[in-house]
């Protein structure tokens, strides 16, 4: 019997998540209220006004921190353990958003 291979990265990053005892499932947050999330970047987009946009996925969903007045960060780049807190919106299509996170680098799920 075959595999999803979907389904399996999205469990191996349900247990990774699970060592982080501050983070939340990002399944779980609630807007409007403070969170911190981990995951690993998903995508990594510049917005023209130096905005960047980072989302991270932990098996659970996706979050996507916008950095105002940023047009990187040190050592950013796809399939990197990303910690992100702060303030969670709710924005309709574009899920779930966080402005200006504070954030720091974790150990990355396949290392």
């Amino acid at each position: 019997m075959a595999t999803d291979p979907t389904a399996t990265r999205e469990e191996d990053l349900r247990i990774w998540r699970s060592q982080f005892a501050d983070a939340a499932p990002i399944a779980e947050v609630i807007p409007r209220h403070r969170a911190t999330c981990v995951g690993v970047v998903h995508k990594i987009r510049l917005v023209p006004g130096r905005q960047l946009e980072v989302t991270i996925e932990d098996g659970s969903g996706r979050l996507t921190a916008v950095f105002s007045g940023r047009s990187n960060l040190p050592g950013l780049q796809l399939g990197v353990g990303l910690r992100l807190s702060g303030t969670v919106a709710a924005t309709g299509d574009l899920g779930l958003q966080v402005r200006n996170p504070t954030w720091d680098y974790v150990t990355e799920p396949y290392q």
